[in-house]
């Protein structure tokens, strides 16, 4: 069963309240209503003196009890000192109120009705005392723990940011690398269409360093970079190949994680064979209505040639990029996504869907 906590806004006003000294004025207010004497003076000394002792109780369990036993992890001596330390305070309270009854009230304290009404006093504040020492304890683990729970949350955070920042490092020059080598091969090959595969290489890398810094992006943002991606390896290959983007977007301005789907566009071009075989081919779909997105791509592939995400050895470098969608996908949407990749033959489908 999961534990219930205080709300850190009811933590934080209880603490006002206790500093301000509110809490100790309505204890005052409470006590000397239900006292049981008539007479006026008493039941005012009397409340002062119990809430004095009812300050110091509390002083007590947090200096002694909490910081100095229970902390230190002495929890025989926290329980031993609890309960003496309790009973203690009931008895000189009580005693307090009979001395009181004594020089205000003229009780003699040879009076037999004396004692039975001084066994009473101390049950019921023995009562209250333990009542105050459990509500001073509840509120101590209360409050420390909506502070580790705060540190764990500033931690998780910030853990966060630093995966993701490490991903989006390994995305950038893998990305770089792969296109400054498809620009030096037209360069190389006095390829007319290198001054445009410039200009997209100069597009993506402004959408890869500027765009990317943000969290979430908006749709159309990522889809142009995959066709200006998708543009550049058609100019780089030149002649008819079969690949095609469909996009069915309802909402342009949906958000995404920057950089999610270029790895896996990437690898589409890299294992599909457009190069050198006849019927390779590369599809990508892209789907977004209402608040779901579907994404899909599918390739031609050799054999064994692409393998899926976890497996090892020298495998496992080919398949960096898919790694990192699937742990960016962990990290941004939790459980709420669904990352298929199967191969048929020499068909390799990946699908996302959010």
């Amino acid at each position: 069963m999961k534990k219930r906590t205080l709300p850190t806004a009811n933590l934080d006003l209880l603490q006002r309240l206790y500093r301000n000294g509110i809490i100790w004025v309505v204890l005052f207010v409470i006590f000397f209503t239900v006292h049981s004497n008539n007479n006026f003076l008493f039941r005012v000394v009397s409340s002062l003196c119990f809430v004095g002792l009812v300050v110091l109780l509390v002083a007590f369990i947090n200096k002694v009890l909490l910081e100095h036993f229970l902390q230190r992890g002495r929890v025989v001596l926290f329980i031993l000192h609890s309960i003496v330390g309790i009973v203690a305070w009931a008895a000189a309270s009580t005693a307090i109120d009979a001395c009181l009854l004594h020089w205000i009230d003229g009780w003699p304290f040879n009076e037999m009705s004396f004692f039975p009404f001084i066994l009473v006093a101390f049950l019921v504040r023995l009562i209250w005392f333990i009542a105050t020492y459990a509500i001073t304890v509840i509120f101590y683990f209360q409050l420390k723990e909506n502070e580790e729970r705060i540190i764990s949350d500033q931690l998780k955070s910030e853990k966060l940011d630093m995966e993701l920042r490490y991903l989006k490092s390994q995305i950038n020059p893998h990305f770089l690398f792969n296109a400054l080598n498809n620009i030096y091969s037209m360069v190389y090959t006095h390829d007319d269409n290198a001054a445009d595969g410039v200009l997209k290489l100069s597009e993506m890398l402004r959408y890869v360093l500027v765009d990317c810094q943000a969290e979430m992006i908006p749709l159309s943002k990522e889809i142009k970079y995959i066709e200006n991606f998708i543009d550049f390896q058609m100019m780089r290959m030149g002649g008819r190949r079969d690949v095609y983007l469909k996009k069915e977007v309802e909402k342009e301005d949906f958000m995404i994680a920057p950089m999610l789907l270029q790895p896996i566009i990437e690898n589409c071009f890299k294992y599909s064979r457009l190069e050198t075989h006849p019927d390779g081919y590369v599809h990508v779909s892209i789907k977004q209505a209402g608040r779901g997105f579907c994404f899909e791509a599918e390739n031609t592939v050799a054999k064994n040639a692409l393998p899926v995400v976890g497996n090892g050895g020298e495998e496992k470098k080919s398949a960096i990029g898919l790694n990192n969608v699937q742990q960016r996908l962990m990290l941004h949407y939790g459980e709420n996504y669904k990352f298929d990749i199967q191969q048929d033959n020499e068909v390799y489908k990946v699908r996302i869907e959010l």
